[in-house]
């Protein structure tokens, strides 16, 4: 039997690419938690899971089913795609300013002290993964533009990789800034660039393509996973013999925010191992248990996400809770702000439906 047909066949919501999305943004919330609330050593078993699960299994899966969203969405001209990467830029940079800037303009004032005007600067013009995702969409309406195949696609990407090394090796300071942050490590406050992450998406509608057009999933997932745990395997044996860590290389903080090709082919094997994973649970009885959660999630994520660091930063900064660095209090703490950030959302899509409502 042929895995892939002609037409596309899988049009609809996938199931496990709204979980992998829901969980994702979970996931990215504990562990903010985790770092807005140190102390907890990074040597601890509870730092290494919610590391692990904080790391592959949250921005770069999120980003790969930005991609894979591109494929499934009907509003691929270029012009929604430019007007939805822009939108996303002035979401970033209001972000930045409602959750990190306001609260230490706010403490400035209380607190008649200048020095935290550097802190409201630094962090209202920060890069984050908001922005990452503006150009994203802005980079796939130039491949709607000119009119690229997949095998190009996959060219300029592979170029744009090789442009970020280039670039990283003759950086020097007269390059930082927030422009430049966007694309490759600018600054210290640059996070997700643009040039270091683009291969996510890029894998994510690839992979899309493909998934569409799938006649069985079952197999096409179960040949999927074997393949990426051969990936992650052979990957994991040659940084060992070549004597580099390629797990510390991910998980450590000054490496993370900045992928390379050796960490593309080790966390998107990981990323595609777990997405199989999460099709065979919703092939399960837990489908019931979970699906409505993770699918409001998903659909919500953009809503969540923002909440969460409104929530997060306000509270770090203004509070004056000394936490302890306690595994069990730091979760709680963790999800108390998924619960704080879903029913925030919940309550601006509410909003959003009533307002329509009444325009119409």
């Amino acid at each position: 039997m042929n895995l892939f047909a002609d037409t596309n066949i899988n049009t609809g919501r996938q199931v496990e690419l709204d979980w992998a999305r829901g969980l994702a943004v979970f996931f990215m919330i504990l562990v903010h938690v985790k770092l807005e609330l140190p102390g907890i050593p990074l040597s601890s078993m509870y730092s290494k899971i919610i590391e692990f699960a904080g790391s592959p299994l949250a921005a770069p899966t999120f980003m790969l089913l930005l991609g894979v969203g591109i494929t499934y969405s009907r509003n691929t001209d270029v012009k929604k795609l430019v007007k939805h990467g822009l939108y996303l830029l002035v979401l970033h940079y209001a972000l930045n300013f409602a959750s990190f800037g306001l609260p230490y303009l706010v403490l400035m004032i209380q607190m008649g002290n200048l020095e935290y005007f550097h802190e409201f600067i630094f962090y209202t013009i920060g890069i984050d993964i908001l922005a990452f995702a503006g150009l994203t969409f802005l980079f796939f309406a130039l491949k709607e533009k000119l009119r690229f195949d997949t095998i190009h696609l996959i060219l300029c990407t592979l170029i744009l990789a090789l442009l970020n090394y280039v670039l990283n090796l003759v950086m020097n300071e007269i390059w930082t800034g927030p422009s430049l942050g966007m694309l490759v490590r600018a600054n210290d406050n640059s996070y997700f660039p643009f040039l270091s992450w683009i291969g996510y998406p890029v894998m994510g509608y690839v992979f899309g393509t493909y998934l569409k057009r799938c006649t069985d999933k079952k197999v096409f997932y179960q040949y999927l996973f074997a393949f990426s745990i051969l990936i992650v395997a052979l990957v994991t044996m040659g940084s060992l013999k070549y004597k580099f860590d390629i797990w510390s290389m991910h998980f450590g903080p000054e490496d993370y925010y900045y992928q390379d090709f050796i960490q593309y082919i080790l966390v998107g094997g990981i990323c595609f191992a777990w997405i199989s994973i999460l099709y065979a649970l919703s092939q399960t009885k837990i489908h019931k248990l979970l699906g409505n959660l993770l699918g409001r999630w998903s659909r919500n994520v953009t809503a969540i996400y923002c909440a969460q660091w409104i929530i997060i930063g306000w509270f770090s900064i203004l509070t004056l809770i000394d936490f302890p660095a306690d595994p069990l209090v730091n979760f709680a703490v963790g999800i108390g702000v998924v619960i704080l950030s879903d029913v925030a959302a919940i309550v601006v899509k509410r909003k959003k439906r009533i307002k329509l409502t009444i325009e119409n």
